[in-house]
């Protein structure tokens, strides 16, 4: 019995080494398998982390609202000309339309070139841009010649509108570009999760190789996260004073609209830019201007209420839209209150500097109206304050502004 017993172990013996000759193979093929996986989903998570930097870099976005600021120091200064205030020569508007110039041809190139190639609505924006500077270019070469300013500006006045809409699709852009990384990083961190699991049997050292590139991948999916979140707010704020920038504040005012539409409830914007800002920039650089803004811009938040929405337009434009209750006699001391701060001293290193502010002020009643009437209303009121003096606020009133129609 024992002999046969040691006869049938001796037959079984080359067959389970054989069993175990093939189990290692499979284990080995098996852990090979993960390797080359763990391999390429590492190569996969390097090109999509390669992808999210390359995203974080792109200036889009900074290219559009550096186009966008340009082009309101444009009309400023064209406005300026036009007024005869002092101090603005031909040479200045022919400056600064060189500037815009540049920085339009910048819209054609590099990154912003391939967002512009991404869609028919950027392609034909930046068409028509190119036709309104060049529709405008032989009028600013002889801005001097009568009447040439005024059509100037009137052939430069759609691109306000173009702009900004150019901005918000350029965030977007990027944004979109974001979103389509962080759902690809969602995938693969499912696929890396199973893996995981599998790589289990084949040993706790492939476990802990896995455990270690889906911590890599967890720190990826929060980073995409906390980057979407900031593009989110970069998109609807201002980079320079944090306020709101002007898509958030015409997402607000349209809001504010449909309930005037709905409930019948006014709303009332005030609209002013700074008196003497430019002084400013121009004698002590931009930095020191920058700083001026970012000091405005907190004494504004604080002469306001805190249902309210402050924003920077552009420039040193800014927009205030007054929250229920928004009467015109509320319109009128907040008003007070902005122009008392922002005339106060502003201390700059070792020296004081002094701007002003005019206010125009636009209390809307009738559902009929739109946002761009509101706006251009407001910026009608303040036009009126500037010309009779400065460091003041108008309210538009189509009796007193018989001339200055809203519609």
């Amino acid at each position: 019995m024992l002999l046969t017993s040691a006869k049938s172990m001796g037959r079984a013996f080359p067959s389970r080494a054989r069993s175990i000759s093939r189990v290692k193979i499979v284990l080995v093929v098996l852990a090979a398998c993960f390797v080359v996986a763990a391999a390429y989903l590492s190569w996969l998570i390097a090109q999509q982390q390669d992808n999210l930097a390359r995203v974080s870099r792109l200036d889009v976005a900074w290219v559009a609202n550096k186009a966008e600021s340009e082009f309101f120091r444009l009309q400023h200064t064209l406005l300026a000309y036009r007024t005869g205030q002092s101090g603005v020569t031909a040479d200045d508007v022919v400056l600064r339309f060189d500037i815009i110039q540049s920085r339009f041809n910048m819209l054609q190139e590099g990154d912003f070139g391939a967002f512009i190639s991404s869609n028919e609505a950027t392609r034909q924006a930046a068409e028509h841009l190119n036709q309104i500077r060049t529709a405008a270019d032989p009028l600013i070469s002889r801005i001097e010649t009568a009447g040439a300013a005024d059509r100037a500006s009137a052939i430069l006045e759609p691109v306000a509108v173009l702009l900004p809409s150019l901005v918000g699709m350029a965030n977007q852009y990027v944004a979109d570009l974001i979103t389509q990384n962080h759902a690809s990083l969602t995938n693969l961190h499912r696929t890396f999760t199973i893996m995981m699991i599998g790589m289990v049997a084949c040993g706790f050292g492939l476990m802990a190789f896995m455990k270690r590139q889906n911590d890599l991948l967890e720190g990826a999916h929060d980073e995409v996260q906390e980057l979407a979140k900031n593009l989110s707010h970069l998109a609807h704020h201002d980079a320079l004073t944090g306020l709101a920038n002007r898509v958030l504040f015409r997402q607000s005012l349209e809001g504010d609209l449909e309930i005037l539409r709905n409930e019948g409830q006014p709303l009332t914007v005030l609209y002013l830019d700074l008196d003497g800002f430019k002084q400013v920039n121009d004698k002590l650089g931009h930095a020191a201007g920058d700083e001026v803004l970012r000091i405005v811009a907190k004494r504004l938040q604080h002469s306001i209420r805190a249902a309210d929405v402050l924003a920077r337009l552009g420039g040193d434009e800014f927009a205030v839209l007054l929250r229920e209750p928004a009467s015109g006699e509320i319109a009128e001391t907040v008003s007070q209150r902005i122009i008392a701060a922002i005339c106060a001293p502003i201390r700059l290193d070792r020296q004081e500097v002094m701007i002003g502010t005019s206010i125009g002020i636009f209390v809307a009643k009738d559902r009929e109206l739109t946002r761009d009437e509101i706006m251009r209303g407001a910026d009608k009121a303040l036009y009126q304050a500037k010309s009779e003096g400065k460091g003041r606020y108008r309210v538009f009133d189509i009796v007193t502004i018989p001339d200055q129609k809203v519609a």
